[in-house]
């Protein structure tokens, strides 16, 4: 009874949640990092196909992918749990985006770490550069989309306890429902560690979601960064 007692008057109190940045929020239409990050990519494919088009692949899937991190992390503060639970399918990238966005990011790491690699034996510092970015912020893209599409699993799931609170199917630590930055820490999580730390997979789709995200993570960490730092290393010592 001691314990209960305790347990009942020692509850914290929450923290007032996150309001949303109204201006940002209506300044930007649905899916906005992925449409931009695939504007500015097709125009840096025009532009460099005409200017340098040995740099063409890189440089365009590096636009295409800084446009859709800075949008993404620019709009993060502002979603909220309560923006999320009316606004998740909108932050959400399309699917075709999405297929489109990690094909876009396999091809690019590919095709940069082999024109890397056949560069001669003076390699263009710049071409490397270009190559080595298209790797990590392809592996950041691949991140951040996932944490935008497990907060709209999340909350699409639209199941409900008795008190109305969110079950929709991860479990975080605390009491309050997950915003943008919990998605992006989970998200993070997975694709560093190929873990899910002390979060908790619930639901049958999110199982399915977090296997894709987890071999995805495993591949492109053992084959593609791990290709991209014995490129540097072979690189270093030619030179």
């Amino acid at each position: 009874m001691a314990t209960k007692r305790s347990r009942q008057t020692k509850s914290p109190a929450k923290a007032a949640p996150r309001k949303p940045n109204v201006v940002v929020a209506r300044a930007m239409p649905r899916h906005a990092p992925f449409y931009l990050g695939l504007a500015l990519g097709v125009a840096t494919l025009a532009v460099t196909l005409w200017l340098i088009p040995v740099y063409a692949v890189s440089l365009a899937s590096n636009a295409l992918f800084v446009g859709f991190l800075a949008l993404s992390f620019l709009k993060l503060p502002h979603l909220t749990a309560d923006y999320l639970r009316q606004h998740a399918k909108e932050e959400d990238t399309p699917v075709g985006g999405i297929f489109l966005i990690v094909l876009v990011v396999v091809v690019a790491s590919v095709v940069s770490l082999f024109l890397a690699l056949n560069s001669g034996e003076k390699p263009d510092p710049w071409e490397v550069a270009a190559s080595m970015a298209s790797v990590l912020l392809g592996w950041f893209t691949v991140q951040t989309m996932g944490a935008l599409h497990y907060a709209y699993e999340y909350y699409e799931a639209r199941e409900s306890t008795d008190d109305g609170s969110v079950v929709g199917g991860l479990g975080f630590r605390g009491e309050q429902d997950p915003d943008g930055f919990d998605f992006i820490y989970f998200s993070f999580t997975v694709g560093t560690s190929v873990a899910t730390s002390d979060t908790t997979v619930q639901s049958h789709a999110m199982r399915r979601l977090v296997t894709v995200h987890l071999v995805f993570s495993h591949l492109y960490n053992t084959i593609i960064l791990a290709s991209a730092v014995n490129v540097l290393l072979s690189l270093g010592g030619g030179s």
